[in-house]
């Protein structure tokens, strides 16, 4: 046991006591010893030390062990209880065992003590845990029951032949299946469908079943000849990497729906085919021209009119009304074979004789050679029809493209040139070198005599741990070839990577007489990978921003949806009991309670509500954080010193979210766990990021020892992500201080 285990032992005889105690450290158990020798004593250490676990004699004067296990479970119910004392009756010991007591030891049978100790203990800890997990598993399946009852969406759960197993309520609103039937539980979903339903639905299911996710709308025509759309997500619910089960949710958007075709109906309805594509091809980032069935532009994008260079392929040069194809034959700027394909081009797509085409060209200008993706693409509205030609710069892509030939070029030489440098030493059995080429020599910096007869540990940089080195000497030593790469210092110091083959050369009787090294040096591609492994940390760390990001639009969400549904729901519920109230006193005073109780949930809501939304765009960093300290105040008696110096131009919102989160996260650890009278907050702009200071004068705490929550882990996530630092000082006693540097 590494923690100290707080041991009360009651006993009048101190020499038995004196045995207790030796007994168990001779066991080196780590503990902290109290002795009580009467009924007053006993009942004060209780009190005062608190123990951990108690040891009890028999036979006290005007006490006993039973009276003893009595008042200590009487205060104390979760402390364990052992009997240590001379002999007793079995009848006794039954009892005992029977009113509580976790144990007995006879005194001739002390040995068995220190094991007796370990079991009870470890028995109530793993009791005590688990009643808090079965409290936990209730309140969440509470807490779980009360949302699924009252989220906006519909419920259906189903097991793998389609049959209900359970729902919420408002899926009873959404059971549009069937007129005249309710979702029942243990039937069929088939059950509540019409006819014409059901082979839909059987076919998303057998999809489902096969760990697809299907979403889709679909309406229903009402009693009263309305239309009701629903919104419906259907998903395997997957346990063991099996399917074993169906989670259907429906969600009503009849009002979007109608919204969306009122939009239609006002506006896209009015337009035609071209006028709708002019819309939307005008925020395009790209060049685009709407061409007749004779080639003539008979519209073209913002961007087109606005591009600076009329030569080329786009431009004030070709306007509406200009024949677009002769013009393109006879473009400046570009290759005369492009121009040729080209306009040869859209009119083959003209006279449909080719479904469209893309085709990269290069325009050369005074300012440089700019790269062009030309999409043509057939544009057919009733009788009418026409193309769409559309450019878009694609030189960023070039040079990347150009750059990448380049590179596999210069690893293709540089393999050529491993080849031809080759790295060879040979030793003794003994580990010294008794043979170097010049290659060696040029690579690590040594001269030859530097190495010839010295041990081989003389080039090893001690970067491998004794198990590599052991792996390496335990093979070839077998008369077996070793193969791996290698981690090499140079004369100067500097490192360098080789990939390395040993070979053993034995003698008549199988044992090794020399070996022979050959190296090949890999440093760059040591360096390479490294530098890819940065870049996919550096991915992966904006992956993470990536997914802080969607939690704290989740978490936005969640937080409205408790504050407009979930309250709403309980206001309503307030002011139907109220309504009730004023007609019976009785009923009056009976609901009072549940008023109250309603009361604290909204509170509750609402605060918990603000702590989940906070702004996602236009966030003022200093107010955010004084709104949470000011909060903090309010509901403790903990005095905050704030101090805030950011410059706000150099900092975006996601930043700033990011500041906060790992404030309040440090202020719940402070609040929960410091019992800190003073806390101070220090944020500053530097010239290449933002520093962080909270500190408290709270209990702090051993920084060696394993950390439970997992408050500090989330900070630490938050903090990498941006590829920030964090640095913790804190011991027993004496506060915490965390220090934040985030760049920029």
């Amino acid at each position: 046991m590494t923690e100290t285990l707080k041991i009360l032992l009651l006993d009048d005889s101190a020499e038995d006591a004196e045995i207790v105690q030796r007994l168990l450290l001779k066991q080196n158990m780590n503990f902290e010893f109290h002795l009580a020798q009467n009924e007053k004593t006993y009942q004060r250490a209780l009190n005062q030390f608190q123990p951990d676990i108690i040891l009890s004699d028999h036979f006290l004067p005007q006490f006993n062990s039973l009276d003893a296990l009595t008042f200590a479970r009487k205060c104390f119910p979760d402390v364990p209880f052992i009997m240590v004392t001379g002999a007793v009756s079995e009848e006794f010991a039954a009892e005992i065992i029977k009113q509580g007591a976790d144990d007995y030891i006879l005194k001739d049978r002390l040995s068995r003590l220190p094991a007796a100790i370990d079991i009870v203990i470890k028995k109530r800890k793993a009791e005590k845990e688990k009643e808090e997990t079965e409290k936990k598993i209730i309140q969440s399946e509470t807490n779980l029951r009360t949302i699924f009852e009252n989220t906006s969406e519909g419920f259906l759960l189903l097991d793998r032949d389609a049959v209900v197993i359970t729902f919420n309520s408002k899926a009873l609103k959404y059971s549009f299946f069937s007129k005249g039937q309710k979702i029942e539980a243990g039937r069929s979903v088939y059950d509540f469908m019409s006819p014409s339903r059901k082979k839909v639905f059987e076919g998303i299911i057998f999809r489902v079943l096969n760990g697809e996710s299907i979403q889709y709308d679909s309406s229903f025509k009402m009693d009263n000849d309305s239309i009701t759309w629903i919104d419906f997500s259907v998903t395997p619910v997957i346990a063991d990497n099996q399917v074993q089960g169906i989670c259907v949710t429906g969600r009503d958007i009849t009002r979007r729906k109608m919204a969306e075709e009122e939009l239609k109906k006002n506006y896209f309805e009015k337009q035609s085919l071209a006028e709708r594509m002019s819309t939307i091809l005008n925020a395009l980032p790209a060049y685009v021209a709407l061409l007749n069935e004779d080639g003539v532009i008979v519209d073209v994008n913002k961007a087109w009119q606005s591009f600076e260079d009329s030569n080329g392929f786009i431009g004030n040069n070709y306007a509406i009304g200009d024949n677009y194809v002769s013009f393109a034959l006879h473009a400046k700027g570009v290759e005369k074979e492009d121009g040729l394909l080209v306009g040869k081009g859209i009119l083959s797509v003209l006279k449909k004789m080719v479904p469209g085409f893309t085709y990269d060209y290069a325009y050369h200008s005074a300012a440089g050679k700019t790269w062009f993706r030309m999409v043509v693409t057939p544009l057919q509205e009733k009788e009418k029809a026409g193309v769409v030609v559309m450019h878009i710069n694609i030189t960023e892509q070039k040079r990347s493209d150009e750059a990448l030939q380049i590179t596999l070029k210069e690893l293709s030489d540089y393999k050529i040139a491993l080849d031809e440098s080759t790295i060879v030493s040979i030793t003794n059995k003994d580990g010294i070198i008794i043979y170097v080429n010049d290659n060696f020599c040029k690579i690590s910096k040594y001269a030859s005599p530097d190495l010839l007869g010295k041990d081989h540990v003389l080039i090893n940089s001690g970067f491998h741990d004794k198990a590599f080195m052991k792996n390496l000497w335990a093979t070839i030593i077998k008369g077996k070839i070793w193969r791996n790469e290698i981690k090499n210092k140079t004369k100067d110091g500097d490192f360098y990577w080789v990939d390395t083959t040993i070979v053993p050369f034995l003698s008549d009787k199988g044992e090794p007489i020399q070996y022979v090294a050959i190296n090949k040096d890999i440093t760059e591609k040591k360096l390479m990978e490294q530098k890819m492994l940065e870049q996919k940390v550096q991915e992966q760390k904006k992956i993470t921003r990536a997914v802080i990001k969607a939690q704290e639009r989740e978490r936005n969400r969640i937080g409205q949806e408790l504050h407009d549904n979930v309250n709403q729901i309980l206001a309503g519920t307030k002011l139907y009991l109220s309504v009730a109230s004023k007609s019976n006193a009785k009923v009056k005073e009976l609901i009072s309670y549940p008023m109250e109780m309603i009361d604290n949930s909204i509170n509750e809501i609402r605060l918990l509500s603000s702590r989940q939304v906070t702004p996602l765009k236009n966030i003022n960093l200093e107010e955010l954080i004084q709104s949470l300290l000011d909060d903090l105040v309010k509901n403790t008696a903990i005095k905050i010193n704030l101090a805030c110096n950011i410059l706000s131009k150099s900092v975006n919102d996601d930043f700033k979210l990011n500041i906060y989160r790992i404030i309040q996260e440090q202020l719940n650890n402070i609040l929960k766990h410091a019992a800190a009278k003073n806390v101070s907050v220090c944020i500053e702009s530097m010239t290449d990021g933002i520093n962080i200071v909270v500190s408290d004068d709270g209990k702090g705490f051993d920084m060696h020892k394993k950390r439970k929550g997992i408050g500090i882990s989330n900070m630490i996530n938050r903090i990498e992500s941006y590829n920030g630092k964090i640095k913790i000082t804190s011991s027993v006693g004496k506060g915490c201080k965390t220090e934040i540097d985030l760049p920029y």
